[in-house]
């Protein structure tokens, strides 16, 4: 059933990314992104039974693989990065906050909005940390290659 799933979420990547206006070639590329990051999501999930600790797993995966292939492809970023991380986003809890809303259930708009913000939050916190990694390597290797000459 997870593989199906996951199967899934990539042609609806896929479909996403031709409504994003991603060129043919990144069309396959963005499905299987979406596809590793759920992957990795419903796989940390089951491993570590935190969803919190799952979604800054797999957005940080992405983040590394969506700068990866914008330095290979030339690329910009937000190509790659938006459509792989879209299966994380918190549609969900989203649209039980604006029920909330319409139902005036104040604990609803409460607890939605909650978990909303803190899933945006880990997902901002692992780009910059994946970032900022991919720069401290790069400063590394920059350094040792000017200590060689």
């Amino acid at each position: 059933m997870a593989i199906l799933e996951i199967l899934m979420i990539g042609v609806g990547i896929g479909f996403i990314s031709i409504a994003l206006e991603a060129s043919k070639e990144d069309l396959a590329i963005n499905a299987i992104l979406g596809s590793i990051c759920w992957a990795t999501y419903l796989y940390t999930s089951q491993i570590f039974d935190n969803r919190q600790l799952s979604i800054f797993i797999a957005s940080f995966l992405i983040s590394f693989l969506a700068i990866y292939l914008t330095r290979r492809t030339g690329k910009p970023l937000q190509v790659y990065l938006i459509a792989g991380i879209l299966p994380l986003l918190p549609g969900l809890n989203i649209f039980y906050m604006v029920l909330g809303f319409v139902n005036q259930d104040s604990k609803s708009i409460l607890e939605n909005a909650n978990l909303t913000i803190q899933i945006l939050s880990i997902i901002v916190l692992s780009l910059v940390f994946s970032s900022s990694i991919v720069r401290l390597l790069q400063r590394l290797k920059h350094n040792r290659k000017r200590s060689e000459l």
